[in-house]
């Protein structure tokens, strides 16, 4: 089986939300870094069983559910600003079923699309510490993508990875200095690094049998977290058991944090770095969000009712 794979796009949500909830599709995760700060609102995309799926917001303790966005296509990949006050997401663009980087006021106001792209589907948005960036995924839609920077506001597109590979998950360090992402580019998906310019990648993990993916930064940057099956080959095969994981920088002292059959998978630190927000299948019904302590202590179960959870989880920093 090749270990090349396409970037999940939403017209496989929309296809099945329930093989959405069952957690077999993990590709249309966002990495993230994560900026410090309070603990503000949980961001998450919701699957809907006979309309688009939608970003949801909650309080840190699962209070005050409500939907952000209101869109007529599949919205996905949450990205909170370092300041707040902005999300960034995945949804439709103009052209046919490619996706587009879009950006939406904290209160669901003002939604703009600002990758605008004719030619590939855009995923996956990042920002850089300093708000004035975001790094994303260009799936070319034959199984292959690569990592682009750009501005805040669309402008300034950089090729940063090449296009012989499949590159996803693009997360900046809480410094800005460098940006983790996952790649094939030797054979099996590992974490690797880069400047934030695009020299000097270097492998961060180097695992033939367990593939890795969905990076997220602790906010002091001391260690990363991600989720890993067990397989020498992607995707893994039958029902995979994803369990999350944290590692240092360096690809040393990778520490497993979770111990549940079946999905746990997705995780982004907390901006106070006390907490980690997942998803998880571990609960009778369906794919739910779940925090936790850093270490994996204390699982907390946030969103409930089957097919009310979702995926996507990214939590609002608050300065």
């Amino acid at each position: 089986m090749s270990s090349k794979r396409t970037v999940v796009r939403p017209v496989l949500w929309a296809v099945s939300t329930v093989a959405v909830l069952a957690a077999s599709l993990l590709g249309s995760v966002p990495a993230r870094a994560t900026t410090p700060g309070a603990n503000g609102l949980i961001a998450w995309s919701r699957p809907y069983f006979f309309k688009p799926a939608q970003i949801w917001v909650m309080k840190p303790d699962g209070t005050d559910k409500h939907q952000l966005t209101n869109s007529t296509s599949n919205v996905f990949d949450p990205a909170w600003s370092p300041d707040g006050r902005t999300l960034a997401f995945s949804a439709s663009g103009s052209v046919g079923l490619q996706n587009d980087i879009y950006l939406i006021d904290s209160d669901g106001s003002n939604q703009r699309d600002i990758s605008n792209s004719t030619d590939s589907s855009d995923v996956q948005p990042a920002w850089s510490p300093d708000g004035k960036r975001i790094v994303f995924v260009e799936d070319n839609m034959d199984g292959t993508s690569k990592i682009v920077r750009m501005n805040a506001d669309g402008s300034d597109q950089h090729k940063l990875t090449s296009d012989d590979a499949t590159n996803l998950h693009p997360a900046w360090s809480p410094d800005g200095s460098t940006i983790v992402f996952e790649s094939n580019r030797g054979d099996s998906f590992d974490l690797w690094a880069m400047d934030r310019d695009g020299a000097n990648k270097h492998q961060v993990t180097n695992t033939p049998d367990i593939q890795e993916e969905n990076a997220s930064w602790a906010p002091d940057g001391s260690r990363i977290a991600f989720d890993a099956c067990q397989s020498a080959s992607y995707p893994c095969p039958g029902s995979p058991n994803y369990e999350i994981y944290t590692v240092r920088p360096d690809g040393s002292d990778t520490t497993r944090i979770t111990f549940q059959a079946g999905i746990d998978a997705n995780p982004c630190f907390a901006p106070n770095g006390k907490a980690i927000v997942f998803r998880s299948d571990r609960a009778p019904n369906g794919t739910q969000i779940w925090k936790m302590n850093a270490d994996g202590s204390n699982p907390f179960q946030l969103t409930y009712r089957n097919y009310v959870g979702g995926v996507d989880p990214d939590w609002q920093p608050r300065p």
